[in-house]
């Protein structure tokens, strides 16, 4: 049986970038596209109304609520809407921001829209948390490959325990490597070290 196919509120102020994006979203006949919203307030009110599977939503919004707050508000309401931050911003401090307010993906608007429909449907499965690389990775990384492992499937989403079984390592082992990584990138929470891998293109879809 077919799966239904994805809710899906675009919240933006350009109407013609709204255009664009919704065609080749419903063109994949796997997303719906049930609502638009021009402003923030407009997105948290269709998001109540409409109760979509997923909001994409850019991240400086007029109309009294950023996307920022627009975020913080749907996670707090616990509806059960997952938000895909679609920013034209790519900095560190802009994916953290979000990340704090409970996003699940952030995508910038530089990339195909075939990749943005593909990011809505993997967040609306659930699918860890998603991002599209900012550049080539460098060559002199200070971190280790199994460092690396790790910061990636925290990137995704997965608890210690889950990241432990997948690289079939103890639990124990894996909080060291965090440690390490978060020694060695000079950050002191998960959100700044999966900015961090995001800004320079180690994680992506």
């Amino acid at each position: 049986m077919p799966l239904p196919p994805v809710r899906t509120i675009i919240a933006d102020d350009h109407p013609a970038l709204r255009a664009g994006v919704r065609a080749v979203l419903e063109a994949t006949g796997q997303i719906e596209v049930v609502g638009e919203a021009a402003g923030g307030a407009e997105a948290l009110r269709l998001c109540r109304q409409l109760a979509p599977n997923v909001l994409l939503l850019d991240v400086e919004m007029p109309g009294g609520l950023d996307g920022v707050e627009v975020a913080e508000r749907i996670q707090a309401e616990a509806s059960g809407t997952r938000v895909l931050a679609f920013s034209a911003y790519d900095d560190r401090a802009y994916v953290a921001q979000m990340l704090q307010a409970g996003a699940a993906g952030y995508i910038t608007k530089d990339k195909p829209l075939a990749l943005v429909a593909e990011a809505v449907q993997a967040v609306a499965r659930g699918e860890g948390r998603w991002f599209v690389s900012l550049q080539p990775p460098e060559d002199d990384l200070p971190l280790t490959e199994r460092e690396l492992e790790v910061l990636r499937l925290m990137a995704r989403g997965r608890s210690n325990d889950e990241i432990g079984k997948l690289l079939s390592i103890s639990p124990h082992t894996v909080r060291n490597h965090v440690s390490s990584v978060y020694a060695k990138l000079e950050v002191s929470t998960w959100r700044e070290a999966v900015a961090w891998a995001w800004e320079r293109g180690l994680v992506g879809g």
